[in-house]
């Protein structure tokens, strides 16, 4: 029988550009990505916000990012980035759940003054 993998997700990048080392080291030990060595993936969704892209990580991946729930309106959900460890995928593989690219919550400034863009950028 396979070892449970913890899925829970685990902020990497805070909403204001803030690195979350200690975050990142608790997630490789709870998530037993150490035994994966050098052979894993990565993958992302770039899009605008909710559109829908941490739903889509979620039933593509076995993830569990925070979605948005519809019926409460439209609002920001994912600040940042968030990663999670992928269920029942070889090799192992990361998903990262990325802060919508538009900017219609934080403003324009927000987008237009490139602090996503410089996140995304430390990936």
């Amino acid at each position: 029988m396979g070892t449970t993998v913890n899925c829970r997700a685990t902020q990497l990048i805070d909403g204001d550009g803030g690195f979350n080392v200690s975050g990142l080291d608790n997630f490789i030990e709870t998530s037993n990505m150490a035994s994966c060595d050098l052979s894993y993936a990565v993958v992302a969704i770039l899009g605008p916000q909710s559109g829908g892209k941490s739903t889509l990580m979620n039933h593509l991946f076995g993830t569990k990012f925070k979605e948005m729930d519809a019926f409460r309106g439209r609002s920001q959900t994912t600040k940042g980035i968030w990663i999670a460890k992928c269920t029942g995928i070889e090799p192992c593989t990361i998903a990262m759940d990325l802060e919508g690219s538009d900017g219609s919550e934080r403003g324009e400034t927000y987008c237009m003054n490139g602090r996503i863009e410089k996140s995304y950028k430390l990936m």
